[in-house]
């Protein structure tokens, strides 16, 4: 994919301290090893807090070796010390992920062609770039102003479909906003991981729009840097995705959406209660707005943000 640097440029800073280099360092090895995957030192500098240089990383890392509080095997690091095993895993995941990868990017490009789809990304683990054999194939997805229930439920009734050919896993889709709500409103740790490790997939231009939009990413990571997309990498099937739309455009748009939206928040409402799960948790699970529809009933921001504070105390 042809890419180009985007105008969300890092800011020039004052030096940080050795300390707080290594703190940063520390903290971007606690986070991913919630997921027991070691990085290396162009990855730690990238999620690194502090604005800081590979040096100033690589120093920090061999000083937190001296004080075993980082473990190192090839070119990795983590705060375990059965390094070498999570090294393996996590090679295996890399070369799965590629294969992955493709075929999901192949799925991309096939949801873009739904109506009201303005833009795909592949989000979850394989934007990690890694896999396990049975991993999900997780979608974020940007729709039309005002289109996003009706866009939503199309795509998730051609789900139900693919249950007969025992490939839903390969089509979760959890994630939608629509153009009018392109800033995320979650601005931590968790999100910002996320967002900066979205792979696009198609619509581009929106995408860039997304980037633009959620700048607040830099004050989270200040040394990477956000990249913009230059070309559209597959065209959709214009004709047939533009007469859907102008068909669906003449049926109430406006009343559809705000109906099926409802219509959702209903049963997952139900779903969430006959489950027991704490209420106050809803909001933040199963975001549910005309604009932002998510998904997430395993909750995976609180329990990432939970542990991480609980590893603080």
């Amino acid at each position: 994919m042809e890419r180009k640097s985007s105008i969300l440029q890092t800011n020039v800073s004052t030096p940080c301290s050795t300390k707080s280099i290594e703190n940063a360092a520390l903290s971007v090895l606690e986070y991913f090893g919630l997921f027991s995957y070691p990085l290396n030192a162009e990855e730690i500098l990238s999620f690194c807090s502090v604005s800081s240089s590979r040096t100033e990383v690589l120093c920090a890392l061999t000083e937190l070796e001296i004080q075993d509080k980082v473990y190192k095997y090839k070119c990795y690091y983590c705060t375990k010390p059965n390094i070498e095993q999570q090294v393996a895993q996590r090679e295996y995941g890399n070369k799965l992920a590629i294969t992955k990868t493709i075929d999901a990017k192949r799925i991309g490009n096939f949801i873009y062609n739904f109506p009201f789809v303005k833009f795909v990304g592949i989000s979850g683990s394989l934007s990690k770039g890694c896999a396990s054999d049975k991993c999900d194939y997780d979608f974020f997805i940007i729709t039309s102003q005002n289109r996003l229930w009706i866009c939503r439920t199309l795509l998730h009734l051609f789900k139900k479909m693919t249950f007969l050919a025992g490939q839903q896993d390969k089509f979760c889709m959890n994630y939608f906003v629509d153009e009018s709500a392109l800033k995320i409103e979650e601005k931590n740790r968790f999100t910002a991981t996320e967002l900066i490790t979205l792979i696009p997939v198609n619509g581009n231009a929106v995408y860039n729009r997304f980037i633009n939009a959620n700048n607040w990413i830099q004050s989270f990571f200040p040394n990477h840097t956000l990249n913009l997309c230059t070309h559209e990498n597959n065209k959709p099937l214009k004709i047939v995705k533009k007469s859907l739309e102008y068909i669906l455009d003449h049926f109430s748009p406006g009343k559809s959406n705000s109906f099926l939206m409802k219509l959702t928040d209903i049963k997952w409402r139900r779903k969430w209660a006959r489950k027991n799960f704490p209420m106050n948790d809803y909001e933040l699970a199963f975001k549910t707005t005309l604009h932002v529809s998510k998904n997430h009933p395993l909750n995976h921001q609180k329990k990432v943000l939970n542990s991480l504070s609980r590893a603080k105390t």
